[in-house]
């Protein structure tokens, strides 16, 4: 899942109760969690801290870390600079959200057919067109829900956004 406009809402960029609840009811049944984000270390601690995802892809690709927050992939040139990181740099280092799905998707066995991506901006496009289930945000760019299987509501709506397509997920999964 992307944060920025996808499971932080505009406001304060926090993640609702609701939401929490069903990341952890996913948990639970098993379904691995992984934020993937434009955003780099430092500013995505809280938010780690606060999922406790399986993984945590960083930088746009080009960091992977696991649940323990050690890294397991690292494409970056020192994990020193990564809050000094600007968009010249990301685009030199060609990172990818999908590269990095396909890295943990190898590692953990899972499928890219399996795989639901959530996502409403150009730097989500691939992991939605890739992984087998693709939902657009309803505030997505229109690429992004072109590209989509699905749409859902948008990131401010607590009970229709990303959490009505993850319980319907759940449902699939068990």
């Amino acid at each position: 899942m992307d944060l920025d406009g996808t499971l932080l809402n505009d406001d304060d960029e926090k993640i609702s109760s609701y939401t929490m609840s069903i990341l952890n009811k996913c948990k639970e049944i098993g379904i691995k969690i992984v934020i993937a984000t434009a955003r780099s270390r430092i500013p995505t601690e809280e938010i780690i801290e606060l999922i406790k995802p399986d993984f945590s892809i960083l930088n746009d690709g080009a960091l992977i870390l696991n649940e323990n927050k050690v890294v397991i992939y690292n494409k970056l040139l020192s994990l020193g600079i990564l809050d000094e990181i600007d968009d010249e740099y990301m685009e030199y280092m060609d990172a990818e959200k999908m590269d990095a799905i396909e890295i943990i998707s190898g590692e953990q066995n899972i499928p890219l057919p399996e795989i639901a991506a959530f996502g409403d901006s150009f730097n989500d496009i691939e992991m939605i067109k890739n992984c087998g289930t693709g939902v657009a945000m309803e505030n997505a760019e229109h690429a992004v829900r072109r590209f989509s299987k699905d749409i859902c509501g948008n990131n401010n709506e607590d009970g229709s956004s990303i959490k009505s397509s993850i319980i319907a997920l759940m449902l699939f999964y068990r």
